[in-house]
């Protein structure tokens, strides 16, 4: 009881920002739970394969990779409410663009807007909740927020199972035909553009002052690089091997036990339901074990559920493998982040969240893009001793930087 009052407590003191900030995130996870979902298989019922699939998924962390710098400076000039207004709104144009698009040319293009829009917006994330909170409660509210938008992924993963089902009965056209899924799409879109709403109201000026600031100096920006190098080079690991498998997973529940639209949106609402409560509970876990200890411990016991995943050969145990990995791997996310946000100075957050998203996004980019030839040639058995791999050597990094080495950082943890 004690621990739950004490959570409460520190839920209470969330300002007025970071409130408008967790209605955005809900909106925004229902939009995409709903675009994870059919994405994938709207490109393969227009007539492509898996490896123009593949190349779609990359795009916008390739995106993400070359951009996170430009894009966190651009943020700390003219704020992060015009910033993240401005990524929300380009989400918005790219997902209606790519439900109207069958054409190479118009995929891309609109693949590059999703892949700007999704910079903005994830260099803005942790600065922005970083800014609107106190350490107190800090650890609280990226818990929290990670958490919001996961239970929203859960309706959206559980409508967009049935969606093309619904839209079909409004048109001469099955379940699994292209239009189904471009309404869908067009649903999307709308919720969406909803969730643009919370973020025209944030207040205009923000702990760090919105409106535009002096331009950042690259030497205040990339001060103590050994530390912005321990920080981030686990991501980079993690990012290749998630981004190899974790899009397609979809593909795999498909293709492994045939399973239809509407079981595996079944199966991507409940592993959200389960991420966020794993989520919700992370912020306890790292008081008990200091939150770098808790991000090597739950990334460890992922890799078992990681191997059931991919060797189970019954639908079942695949799925609890599923779930679980997802839950563990998902905890630890917003404790690390919120870690790195303490572990910088405040001039620094920005680059932080900057190379943050280019370690992981740019390896999750090349990740995807070797993914759609290995399901197309050996399949999905090349696939998962690569992920796992990956897991095990981040894990291995993370403890010797900030676990066993006992560094600073790993005090403050």
């Amino acid at each position: 009881m004690g621990v739950a009052k004490d959570y409460l407590s520190r839920m209470r003191k969330f300002q007025k920002a970071a409130r408008l900030y967790l209605f955005y995130s809900f909106a925004s996870g229902l939009a995409m739970g709903i675009l994870r979902l059919l994405f994938n298989f709207y490109i393969l019922s227009i007539g492509y394969d898996s490896s123009f699939m593949g190349l779609l998924v990359s795009i916008p962390p390739f995106v993400i990779t070359f951009l996170a710098i430009p894009a966190g400076m651009l943020s700390h000039r003219f704020g992060l409410r015009a910033t993240l207004i401005t990524g929300a709104v380009l989400m918005v144009g790219s997902i209606l663009g790519l439900s109207f698009s069958t054409a190479v040319v118009t995929l891309i293009l609109f693949s590059l807007t999703r892949g700007l829009s999704r910079t903005l917006l994830s260099v803005s994330n942790a600065p922005f909740l970083a800014e609107n909170s106190q350490s107190a409660e800090r650890t609280h509210l990226f818990s929290v927020q990670f958490a919001t938008r996961m239970a929203a992924m859960f309706i959206g993963l559980s409508l967009a199972g049935a969606l093309p089902t619904i839209v079909s009965w409004f048109g001469p056209f099955g379940p699994e035909d292209a239009a189904a899924y471009r309404g869908a799409l067009w649903v999307c879109t709308a919720v969406y553009a909803v969730a643009v709403i919370p973020l025209i109201r944030l207040p205009r000026l923000q702990p760090q002052q919105e409106g535009p600031q002096p331009r950042p100096k690259l030497e205040e920006m990339f001060h103590n690089p050994k530390q912005l190098l321990r920080l981030f080079l686990p991501q980079v690991i993690i990012g290749f091997g998630a981004g190899v498998l974790v899009p397609f997973l979809n593909v795999y529940f498909r293709q492994r036990f045939g399973l239809s639209d509407i079981t595996i949106g079944f199966l991507f609402a409940f592993q959200s339901v389960l991420m966020a409560l794993a989520t919700l509970a992370g912020p306890i876990v790292a008081h008990w074990f200091r939150r770098v200890r808790a991000v090597a411990l739950m990334q460890l016991f992922s890799i078992p559920f990681l191997i059931l995943l991919g060797y189970a050969p019954w639908v079942t145990a695949s799925a609890i493998g599923f779930f679980v990995r997802a839950s563990l791997m998902n905890m630890g996310n917003p404790l690390y982040t919120a870690f790195a946000m303490d572990a910088v100075g405040k001039p620094q957050r920005s680059t932080s969240a900057a190379l943050m998203q280019m370690s992981w996004q740019g390896t999750r980019f090349l990740g995807s893009l070797a993914s759609g030839p290995l399901q197309a040639g050996p399949g999905f058995s090349a696939i998962f001793p690569i992920t796992i791999a990956c897991y095990l050597l981040a894990t291995s990094l993370i403890y010797t930087f900030f676990v066993r080495g006992k560094s600073r950082d790993a005090e403050t943890a």
